[in-house]
């Protein structure tokens, strides 16, 4: 997990390292995660992904923008988001569809952890092959009139709160466990 050394001007180097990095990073903190833990709900109402009437594991508020407070949210909640939500999203986005992010996801975590990957390469392989400083376009609404390097730069920002959030939890997860 060490950063190049090299000299660059190139932004989307300077994004992507950081971006490879920050995966590295998160993955790290997943290894061993279990079940219970990825699905544990410290405190009440918090946003899960849980199986429906008809047995989808559905997620909690899944559309749902601005809402204030923001509710505590799960590691499934928090895999599903970046995965799905932000970096599958994006990646749909470049290719026209602004169609919403799918309200499921999976109650496995090792299965979780294997689409983050698929997504990030899929998102990684789509924005480093566009101009870094077009305007997105219509389809991106408030984002339309700034570029793929603004929006890289959204895109690592949320990677890095909600990953440093599933950290936290994990950190308090074996802390109860452990009686500290």
């Amino acid at each position: 997990m060490t950063q190049p050394v090299r000299p660059t001007t190139e932004v989307s180097d300077v994004i992507l390292d950081s971006m490879d990095f920050m995966m590295g990073r998160l993955l790290s903190r997943l290894e061993g995660l279990t079940r219970e833990e990825y699905l544990w709900e410290p405190v009440a109402d918090m946003w899960s992904v849980r199986p429906d009437a008809g047995g989808v594991p559905t997620v909690d508020g899944a559309g749902v923008r601005e809402i204030d407070p923001a509710p505590v949210t799960t590691i499934a909640w928090r895999l599903w988001h970046i995965a799905i939500d932000c970096l599958d999203d994006y990646t749909r986005r470049f290719s026209g569809d602004d169609g919403d992010a799918p309200a499921t996801w999976t109650l496995d975590p090792d299965e979780a952890v294997g689409i983050l990957q698929e997504k990030w390469a899929g998102y990684r392989r789509v924005v480093a092959a566009r101009d870094w400083w077009v305007p997105l376009g219509e389809d991106w609404e408030f984002w339309a009139q700034h570029s793929t390097a603004d929006m890289a730069m959204h895109a690592s920002n949320e990677f890095v709160h909600h990953a440093a959030e599933i950290a936290l939890l994990r950190d308090l997860y074996a802390a109860e466990r452990s009686g500290s």
